[in-house]
């Protein structure tokens, strides 16, 4: 026959709380160490210049921005180590809103491109589409291109 059965066995500590770690002394560690508050120094994102194009629109055209610059520039790489590249629009404002003094700019880019020739055109396609029917259109070209892309 086996043995016979035992109650539970009564709580330990007596108290119903769950324990906390006990209080750490004055010097038992050292503060972590402080950050130096010097930004890091700024690397370059890609070897090589990227190409720009530049196209002067004339600001009563009423989308806006002066000037718009397109360049491809190397975007993040691949899981596989592979260099993507995307095609970027710089739309200069102008001093029209706020009284900084600096122009303001608004970036526009094209989908990650593992080629850099399609990349280009990308942004040679983005950079005509700016010059002639304004930044709306350019948002919903990027967003078009971006989604008909097959990953």
């Amino acid at each position: 026959s086996p043995p016979p059965r035992r109650g539970p066995s009564p709580p330990r500590g007596g108290g119903s709380r769950p324990r906390s770690p006990p209080p750490r002394g004055r010097n038992a560690s050292p503060p972590p160490a402080r950050r130096d508050p010097s930004p890091p120094p700024q690397r370059s994102r890609s070897r090589s210049a990227p190409e720009k194009k530049s196209v002067n629109v004339a600001s009563g055209k009423g989308d806006g921005f002066e000037t718009v610059n397109a360049e491809v520039v190397e975007a993040n790489s691949r899981h596989d180590g592979s260099p993507n590249y995307q095609a970027e629009l710089l739309f200069t404002m102008g001093q029209a809103l706020g009284t900084s003094g600096r122009p303001r700019t608004m970036c526009i880019r094209g989908p990650y491109r593992p080629d850099r020739n399609a990349a280009e055109e990308d942004a040679d396609k983005l950079l005509k589409v700016a010059e002639n029917e304004g930044m709306a259109k350019v948002r919903e070209l990027a967003v078009s291109l971006k989604r008909s892309r097959v990953r």
